[in-house]
């Protein structure tokens, strides 16, 4: 997969790629993930909002934190033994930290983007949806990937992979469910760390197409690690 098909950087037709997204199947979710979609609808709707995606970016920064942390925590470990050290095992520990680091970087501003338009709209958000609920999912979500990153790096790579398609999915069709947002003007604090976008609708496709960066460069990594760790 070439740099060529990631977004991050360029000046696209926002409203062609959101297009581009719903002409596209998603890829297919994983037990887990259809466990924790589902229970999204349950909690907070089946109706796309501003607070139920800023649940979505919660979670979303936690598998990059699990390979950031699993991979330091392989390192170290290597490190302390007496015998020799596979040193593609090393490259491709320090390539998911960076890839951990970067994603996580990306999807704190998406929470940080919605949390502060959620306070901007006096949005009431709920101790117990918006606090104490994703405490306990982002615990189970972060050491399951841990677990499956520690036995098949690829499991944890292919099923972030699903969950970011389903969160491009899910951005686009909120675009195209509201197009009032497109006359809507944006601004945030969070501008000065993210690309500023001219209106609500044109912010929320960016960072859908941020979520097809994720799930591609998931999708190139597992297909990397298939075929042998190299390059």
């Amino acid at each position: 997969m070439t740099d060529d098909i990631y977004t991050m950087g360029k000046e696209l037709d926002l409203k062609a790629e959101q297009e581009k997204t719903l002409a596209t199947p998603r890829l297919p979710a994983n037990l887990t993930l259809k466990i924790m979609f589902l229970t999204f609808d349950l909690l907070y709707g089946k109706g796309r909002s501003l607070p139920k995606v800023l649940v979505l970016e919660i979670l979303a920064r936690y598998p990059y934190w699990a390979w950031e942390n699993g991979a330091y925590k392989l390192l170290s470990l290597w490190h302390c033994a007496t015998g020799p050290v596979d040193q593609q095992k090393i490259k491709d520990a320090l390539r998911h930290i960076e890839m951990g680091r970067e994603a996580q970087d990306n999807e704190q501003w998406h929470m940080l983007l919605w949390a502060d338009l959620c306070r901007q709209q006096q949005i009431k958000l709920s101790w117990f949806k918006h606090w104490l609920l994703p405490r306990h999912m982002t615990f189970v979500y972060f050491y399951l990937t841990r677990i499956m990153y520690w036995i098949k790096p690829v499991w944890s790579f292919r099923m972030n992979a699903a969950f970011e398609s389903h969160a491009e999915h899910e951005y686009m069709l909120f675009a195209q469910e509201h197009p009032e947002f497109d006359s809507m003007a944006v601004d945030s604090i969070w501008f000065e760390y993210y690309p500023r976008q001219k209106s609500l609708g044109d912010l929320i496709r960016r960072v859908g197409l941020d979520e097809r960066d994720h799930m591609n460069r998931s999708l190139a990594e597992a297909a990397r690690l298939e075929g042998g760790g190299n390059s």
